[in-house]
């Protein structure tokens, strides 16, 4: 692991949307001092980075993805969500460890180049080795768990016990949990009622709570399957059947939280459950708009989440960010909600603390360094460096992203990923591709 002095950065502040110029050294992986000037000659072993001129800006932290999904984009656009299952779930058949690699792969290089430097992934089983080995070649920070049901939604669901759920979640946690240096950490992410069983839940639940890790669902995302819940459960939704069920904590992650009363998000406040909010994939396959405002002023430390590009398009956190801060003014028709602070903070600390890290989402002495820098100086449209956190949000992409740091590893410099030729990764995902789209019939050769 090298070590980096990194000189005249502005680091943000999103109490306030001020800049500080700073000195950041990094060693060992950690935030190791940063002050108004550091003086190298103590640290000859440490590469100095010239960051005049470019924000400074914790890596974000994507709570709640589907990475494989990067290889089946466009197939599955425009359609309506039980058709958008059934095409999913084909797919899925018909995609081999190779596939599953470079998915991971180009998913996870994708989040990276936009500054995300941790991911929350809710994975697939039958190619997990190969999704694993992606992950660490990536070198991205991830915590993963395996996908499972065991109440079919439509005729293409797969189904599992809860002895499998339990012995494929063991085998993960054995697979992963420490791997890559610690980069790596296990979960549970059953897919969520009513495909889930209560049974499965208590029981996915209790496993997860024995080994101290995270419990990672869907919550409410669909406005059939939330009915469908209250009557099979006799409550009002999705949340408090699964209060109810014993599942809702501080480790439990709520991808979507999109379907609930006001009722629920005060049961989900009093939980210390997190909701992860998911816009880009809420809009394009119109599952609705959450009451992330509401969250916010009940004190809940929402999360955000790109989900799979299936369905949101983009490994682009800013974009999410954006797309939703726009999305709760609308509704509420107040433009102070998910103020750029309030965002930013969603997308960074919120979420690292949702995954259960005390030394991440800050540029701050001891923390691990997941670090951002953006080069705000080719880019027409981020003018005005007296207001550049807001205007990075709300008129940037994660272009603008220079340089990325995960755990003081150096992965994007000058806009470029480190250690891989991304033309030949483009290349081979894109013959991938084609292969899987002839191979389901979508596409003729």
């Amino acid at each position: 692991m090298s070590d980096f002095l990194i000189r005249n950065a502005d680091v943000a502040n999103f109490e306030d949307l001020s800049t500080s110029r700073k000195d950041i050294l990094i060693e060992d992986g950690r935030f190791e001092k940063i002050a108004d000037r550091i003086d190298p000659s103590p640290y000859p072993h440490a590469s100095i980075i010239d960051a005049h001129g470019m924000l400074a800006l914790p890596g974000f932290t994507d709570c709640h993805s589907h990475v494989y999904q990067t290889f089946i984009k466009g197939p599955l656009d425009d359609l309506v969500i039980t058709d958008w299952l059934v095409r999913l779930f084909t797919f899925e058949d018909y995609m081999t460890d190779e596939d599953y690699y470079y998915a991971t792969l180009l998913s996870c290089l994708s989040a990276l180049r936009f500054g995300t430097t941790t991911i929350n992934e809710m994975g697939g089983y039958e190619h997990l080795d190969a999704s694993l080995q992606a992950f660490e070649d990536a070198g991205i920070r991830v915590t993963f768990g395996i996908s499972t049901t065991d109440v079919p939604e439509n005729e293409v669901t797969p189904i599992i016990s809860i002895d499998e759920a339990i012995a494929r979640s063991e085998e993960v946690y054995k697979k992963c949990h420490g791997r890559n240096h610690g980069l790596m950490r296990a979960s549970v992410a059953p897919a969520g009622l009513p495909a889930v069983s209560g049974a499965m839940a208590r029981a996915l639940k209790a496993w997860a709570d024995q080994r101290g890790l995270i419990y990672h669902t869907h919550l409410g995302e669909g406005k059939m399957e939330t009915e469908r819940v209250a009557r099979e459960y006799g409550l009002g939704g999705e949340a408090e059947a699964l209060a109810s069920l014993g599942i809702l904590d501080e480790k439990t992650l709520l991808a979507h939280s999109i379907w609930l009363s006001d009722h629920e998000i005060d049961i989900i406040a009093q939980s210390g459950a997190i909701p992860v909010h998911c816009p880009n994939t809420n809009m394009k396959i119109s599952d609705g708009i959450p009451k992330i405002a509401r969250m916010l002023e009940k004190g809940i430390p929402v999360a955000m989440g790109c989900d799979g590009e299936a369905s949101s398009g983009t490994k682009d956190m800013i974009r999410e960010g954006k797309a939703g801060s726009y999305l709760q003014k609308a509704v509420t028709l107040d433009p102070t909600v998910m103020d750029a602070g309030t965002t930013f903070k969603m997308m960074s600390l919120n979420g690292a603390k949702a995954l259960g890290y005390d030394d991440l989402g800050e540029i701050k002495e001891g923390f691990q360094a997941d670090l951002v820098l953006v080069n705000m100086e080719d880019d027409l449209s981020l003018t005005d460096r007296d207001h550049r956190i807001g205007n990075l949000l709300y008129a940037g992409t994660g272009h603008a992203v220079d340089t990325v740091f995960v755990a003081g590893n150096l992965k994007v410099r000058s806009k470029k990923i480190q250690n891989f030729d991304e033309e030949s990764v483009l290349r081979k995902c894109n013959d991938l591709i084609h292969k899987l789209n002839v191979r389901t019939g979508y596409v003729k050769e």
